[in-house]
């Protein structure tokens, strides 16, 4: 064999050796186990489903998931998953000396990211540690509204940052993040636990209109509730089921007894999830007009929404924040402009006129949720990026 041939094969055999042992440290690096402390607010938390739903993923495929609470409600409703997966098991609380070693500090919020990177005591138990942070709609609005250096030093310290979509992540670049230490991900839902129904109009009884939300103002209430006023003059026969407690609730009751709306609207309070599983069952068409509040507050995206997209129903929602990335108008869903009471009450009009569009409405809607918004594909992604992390 020619002698440049033989050392061509020997820095192939290199090479194929050199790739063979990526492979195999990657795949050693990507199959091991990761240590996740989760920091949070308030722990258990009934709202906060979408970080339990995290949490308990995440310890069904193998990783050690410990919970840092800085406050502990202990008579709050417990979450069945959380007996199931043995998270109080995991969970700590008080002040922050003692933290646990972790190969990932989860931080479900900006604020609670800035309190970790900013903590004197911790500083020494940082190094080595990757700081991811999650980014909701009040951490990118309304918490920055009068000081838009808040999350300076976070964004100095912090290693990967989590906005729960795109608009948020505009904000955050504006905000001076490092474009390159951001990944969208979207906040998802668990849809084997919202089982789809194909809607019709009902052959008796009234058409049911439902929101599921915390009662605050940039959730848009008083809009639908002043729509549903103006819609009962042409369909009397209309109820609208609003689930979820918050301050705004004195304010929505004295409007609908304005209104004379009370044999038209219930304010039910809160609910389990199982319980708004079976309200959603019921209902026929679901609406969430949300707003940006005085105070600057505005959504990320909310899950309600892909709640009752996956379950069939048609929704109402505004061209608010990161809707339009979730609902594409007249396809998967209606968008109208916000604090717009005329537009929405044409839309509400135009669905209930319209019964025959439900079913299609409603499928388009579930394939959505499937494709971009399951909990199994999220966490898949989730967990990619911590590898990714860590590998660098």
């Amino acid at each position: 064999m020619p002698r440049a041939m033989k050392q061509i094969m020997k820095l192939c055999n290199i090479r194929l050796l050199v790739m063979v042992t990526f492979c195999v440290c990657s795949l050693s690096l990507f199959s091991r186990p990761l240590k996740i402390l989760f920091v949070v607010g308030h722990f258990p938390s009934a709202s906060q489903t979408f970080i339990l739903n995290q949490m308990t993923r995440l310890i069904g495929r193998g990783h050690t998931v410990l919970v840092y609470a800085f406050h502990y409600h202990l008579n709050e409703y417990i979450h069945p998953d959380i007996i199931k997966y043995g998270v109080l098991d995991c969970l700590l609380y008080g002040t922050l000396q003692d933290l646990p070693e972790c190969d990932i500090i989860f931080c479900q919020f900006g604020y609670l990211g800035k309190k970790i990177v900013e903590s004197k005591q911790l500083q020494d138990w940082l190094k080595g540690k990757k700081v991811v942070t999650c980014l909701r709609g009040a951490d990118t609005t309304a918490r920055v509204k009068k000081n838009n250096h808040l999350y300076d030093v976070l964004f100095q310290k912090g290693h990967l940052f989590l906005p729960v979509c795109e608009f948020l992540k505009k904000k955050l670049i504006k905000l001076g993040c490092n474009a390159e230490l951001i990944q969208v991900h979207y906040s998802a839902i668990d849809c084997a636990k919202f089982s789809f129904k194909k809607r019709n109009f009902p052959q008796q009884g009234p058409v049911k209109f439902i929101s599921v939300c915390r009662l605050v103002e940039k959730k848009g209430l008083q809009f639908a509730i002043r729509a549903l006023a103006k819609l009962v003059r042409t369909y009397p026969n209309i109820h609208f089921t609003i689930v979820g407690e918050g301050p705004e609730r004195p304010h929505l009751e004295k409007l609908i007894k304005q209104l004379h709306l009370e044999k038209h609207v219930t304010l039910c309070g809160w609910k389990t999830q199982e319980e708004i599983v079976a309200l959603l069952n019921e209902s026929h068409i679901f609406m969430l007009p949300s707003i940006k509040a005085a105070d600057g507050n505005e959504e990320g995206i909310a899950n309600a929404l892909k709640e009752a997209m996956a379950m069939g129903l048609p929704v109402i929602a505004t061209r608010h924040a990161g809707n339009t990335e979730l609902i594409e108008d007249g396809i998967s869903g209606y968008l109208v402009p916000q604090k717009n009471v005329t537009a929405l009450f044409d839309k509400m009009s135009y669905v209930v006129a319209h019964p025959e569009e439900w079913a299609t409405i409603g499928v388009f809607a579930r394939q959505t949720v499937e494709e971009r918004f399951e909990i199994n594909k999220n966490i898949e992604r989730l967990e990619s990026l911590f590898y990714q992390l860590l590998g660098t």
